[in-house]
Formats: C-alpha cells, sequence, structure tokens
C-alpha cells in the first residue's frame, strides 16, 4: 500500500490531475492494472517510472502482438541520474518475447534512438467534398450517463481500417476521452443512426474526423449526413481505406507526439493512429 502511494504521488508530481483520472477510469470498470509498472524505489519511496501496456494492431489485415511504453517519469530531484533509461531497458526486455514491435508517442524522438526506437512518420488523410446539411441527430457523451454505452460500443466496435489499427476496449479511450474534460467524453458523440460514436472537430465547413465507433462502419455519406451545416473538406485522423480511396495522405505530427517504433514495423504506406488510441 505504501508503494501504491508512493507510484501515485511520482506520477501524479509528473502528469497532474493523472490520479483523480485513474479514479474515473476505474470507477468505469477498467483496471490501471493494464499498464504495467517499471519501478525504482529508494529508501521505501519509487523514483522512477516506465509503464508498459500490450494490445493488437491490424496492420495490412494482419494481427500482430504489440506493446507501447508510456508514463515514463522520475521525480524531479532523482533525474539526470539514468533511472527511467535503466527502467526503460528492464521494460524492452520484459517485452522482447511478448510483442513483435513496440511503440511510444513523444515530444523528445532523439532521446529514444538509444533504444533502438526510430521515428515512423504518420500522415491525416485531405479529402474536398461538397456535402449540404445533414438530418441526423448527434449528442454529446457524458459520464456517468453514458458509461455503459461507451463500454458496450467500444467491445463492440469493427476494426476502423484494415491498413493500420490499434485494438483497444475502450481502455485506452476512456482515458483520452475523460482526462481533461470530465464529464463530458472529449471529442465523442452518440449517433443512434448508427448506434455508435463519431470522434470529431468541427471548424466552420471543415471536419476533423478523429475516430468512428460502431458494430458496423458507416459509409462517409452516413457519417457527413450528421452534421448541421455543409462541409466542404474532411480531415481524416487514421487510415481511411474504409470511407474512401481518394483521401490525399499528408504528414502530420499529432499534438507534438511523435510515433517511435522499435522492431520491423510491417508496412510503409501512409497512415495514422487515432487520437483516442494514442497511449
Amino acid at each position: 500500500m505504501a508503494e501504491q502511494k508512493s507510484y501515485f504521488n511520482l506520477i501524479e508530481e509528473s502528469f497532474p490531475g493523472i490520479v483523480d483520472n485513474i479514479v474515473r477510469y476505474e470507477n468505469l470498470g477498467f483496471s490501471w492494472k493494464f499498464s504495467k509498472p517499471f519501478l525504482k524505489e529508494e529508501k521505501g519511496k519509487v523514483i522512477s517510472n516506465v509503464g508498459f501496456i500490450e494490445f493488437s494492431m491490424l496492420i495490412e489485415g494482419q494481427w500482430y502482438k504489440t506493446g507501447a511504453l508510456h508514463a515514463i517519469c522520475t521525480q524531479q530531484a532523482h533525474r539526470g541520474q539514468g533511472l527511467a533509461s535503466n527502467l526503460i531497458l528492464e521494460a524492452l526486455d520484459w517485452a522482447e518475447q511478448r510483442c513483435e514491435f513496440v511503440l511510444l508517442f513523444t515530444e523528445i524522438p532523439k532521446f529514444y534512438e538509444k533504444f533502438s526506437f526510430r521515428f515512423l512518420p504518420e500522415h491525416r488523410f485531405h479529402l474536398p467534398c461538397k456535402h449540404i446539411k445533414g438530418s441526423q441527430s448527434l449528442r454529446p457523451v457524458i459520464a456517468p450517463e453514458d458509461n455503459m454505452l461507451f463500454r458496450r460500443c467500444f467491445e463492440e466496435r469493427a476494426p476502423l481500417s484494415n491498413l493500420v489499427w490499434l485494438k483497444d476496449n475502450g481502455s485506452i479511450a476512456s482515458f483520452n476521452s475523460i482526462f481533461a474534460t470530465y464529464p463530458i467524453y472529449w471529442s465523442l458523440h452518440y449517433s443512434p443512426a448508427i448506434n455508435g460514436f463519431i470522434s470529431y472537430r468541427l471548424e466552420d465547413k471543415t471536419l476533423h474526423l478523429l475516430d468512428v465507433i460502431a458494430r458496423e462502419i458507416p459509409s462517409l455519406d452516413s457519417i457527413l449526413d450528421h452534421f448541421p451545416g455543409p462541409i466542404d473538406e474532411i480531415y481524416f485522423y487514421f487510415s481511411p481505406d474504409r470511407f474512401t480511396d481518394k483521401a490525399i495522405p499528408m504528414p502530420y505530427i499529432y499534438d507534438k507526439g511523435h510515433l517511435m517504433v522499435r522492431g520491423a514495423w510491417p508496412t510503409t504506406q501512409p497512415f495514422m493512429i487515432s487520437p483516442l488510441s494514442r497511449c
């Protein structure tokens, strides 16, 4: 129990607000134990942490066992001593026989090159279009009223892409979507027409489409039919192969998060991992 308290003190110092979000996350029915911690202790206190999560990825129609480093942090008074670097090596050694490759998102990509990570360029996809005012309804997803709806939609969802798609039952997406905007689920809106969620931002006549969570992937026209005004262009923040083959890939770094990989990445085609699935 003392170690757990010390662990939470460390990650709260490094990522303010994260402990409250873990409570919300677990109230939703998920367990923070999905993240395996690699810890450095001193005098009974946790002073450095590297988290590791495992999941599956669908890449060009084939499933791969994948892992990701996240929540990497060291107590401020102990930084610069190589503690996190040692834990990263420990985590990678542990993952060697479990994962076919390991990912991470970082603002400091150069640092991770010494661990044999390399930068993977991502692309958002641009599609000009002309769509008039829609007729279908959307409403924001709100906690706790929609918690069970959230769980069901993510557990039943179909793959968003056959090119590159990270399989997530909601454990990653829920943490991302309730962190800063609770009780609203960031970017998620429920559609009765598709019995699922559309994740988006709308700027004037530009639709930024972040994700679609449904048992059956709807057509692009049916998605566009949900917006109250005309749409002139779309940016897809995922590989849109199940919606269109006409979108143009454009290099893009989402929210300063450089994607890096350790291991043999299976495709050279342009792609992006959805914002809700980034860890």
